[in-house]
């Protein structure tokens, strides 16, 4: 806690600049007050550790957690960055829902409630806190610590189930922010597409808080340009993963049998990074496959069908737990979406021609490949198709 107030109710901020000699004569000539539970607290001047008040008993329903120095300066470099161009205050206590956010910035018309997240946090606790922010017309604004950033290569990353749960939309691009205190870097990762529960695509954009804004950290955007690492990942999703699947897709593996097609040569219409991936937990290149597979059972070439056929059968697979969704609080998009990205490609792979807004013409059948040579190949050609003709859409 790095905000308290005296016994006359004024409130006395570590983020003043105070030295270390001013600090230790505070520690021994003042009395110190928490601003939300009005217990006393204790100045605690840091030699290793960053100076800090703390309750002198653990009762303070708002002060629960620990706060570990890096949480601490990332903070203070946030308020002082944030100082410079917005109306911010540190740890402002708010009376009516008994929530204190690490900051509270003014933009405008607008009111933000950040929180600076370096621990683990659980659904629950995020899911109050971000309630108590909006009931009051706060904009709760989460910025994890970038210790929790896991880069495995230049568009590839690791998302605990946790981390999902702070995801934004921003022009319709699933967005998670971070912050460095040690490089004293705003990060965004946006057009985030999972390919697994965990493993997702998305480009990172890196800001210095000297040369920028608040605003422009919401606004700057960057494009996605990772399909060739997409298309890589899917052929070791073929090579590797396929081989030796976990048992929740024992299912899958069965049907696929059924059907005489070996694993590893599963229709290469599946497997497509859509925006609104992330609503959905199992892998696209599983649940694609069983959308597949189920428009070809029960339709045949030539035939016709609707998006509420669609939804029924993905339904169908939820309800068996075949497909499993993913849960991110507060995302107001329904799971049609995801499905309607899906049929869209279909129509620029033209496996579906449109007949009415709802309702498609199957043109042909999915491509299951005869070998793994031949999946490859596929797999490229028809993500070159779906690029070349979403390019000529936008022209």
């Amino acid at each position: 806690m790095l905000v308290a107030k005296t016994v006359h109710n004024r409130l006395v901020s570590l983020a003043s600049g105070f030295t270390e000699a001013e600090l230790r004569r505070l520690q021994k000539t003042g009395s110190f007050y928490c601003p939300a539970c009005n217990e006393s607290v204790v100045l605690r001047v840091g030699v290793k550790r960053c100076s800090h008040f703390a309750h002198r008993k653990k009762e303070c329903t708002v002060d629960q957690e620990g706060e570990s120095d890096y949480h601490v300066t990332g903070k203070l470099q946030l308020f002082r960055w944030l100082q410079t161009h917005t109306s911010a205050q540190l740890e402002h206590y708010l009376p009516q829902i008994q929530q204190r956010p690490d900051l509270f910035v003014e933009v405008g018309k607008a009111a933000y409630a950040f929180e600076f997240q370096c621990a683990s946090l659980s659904t629950e606790a995020f899911v109050q806190r971000t309630s108590g922010y909006r009931t009051q017309g706060y904009h709760p604004f989460w910025i994890m610590g970038a210790n929790r950033l896991k880069r495995l290569g230049t568009s590839l990353f690791r998302l605990s189930p946790q981390e999902w749960q702070y995801l934004t939309l921003t022009d319709q691009s699933p967005t998670l922010y971070y912050f460095s205190p040690f490089t004293n870097e705003l990060i965004k990762l946006e057009h985030i597409i999972p390919f697994s529960s965990q493993i997702a695509f998305a480009e990172l954009k890196i800001l210095t808080p000297s040369s920028h804004t608040f605003s422009e950290w919401l606004t700057l955007h960057t494009s996605p340009s990772y399909h060739e690492g997409w298309i890589q990942k899917k052929r070791n999703f073929r090579t590797t993963y396929m081989l030796y699947p976990g048992l929740q897709y024992k299912h899958f593996l069965e049907k696929l049998y059924t059907l005489q097609i070996p694993p590893t040569h599963f229709p290469s219409e599946a497997g497509f990074p859509i925006p609104s991936a992330f609503m959905i937990e199992t892998p696209a290149v599983i649940w694609q496959t069983w959308l597949l597979l189920d428009i070809m059972q029960v339709k045949k070439v030539g035939e016709v069908v609707n998006l509420k056929q669609l939804y029924m059968q993905f339904s169908a697979r939820v309800r068996k737990k075949l497909i499993k969704l993913r849960y991110v609080p507060f995302m107001q998009s329904t799971i049609e979406k995801p499905l309607l990205e899906y049929v869209e490609v279909l129509c620029k792979l033209k496996f579906f021609s449109p007949v009415t807004y709802d309702s498609y013409r199957i043109e042909r059948g999915y491509t299951v490949p005869m070998l793994s040579s031949d999946a490859f190949l596929e797999d490229g050609l028809l993500m070159k198709k779906w690029l070349d003709q979403a390019k000529e859409v936008t022209r």
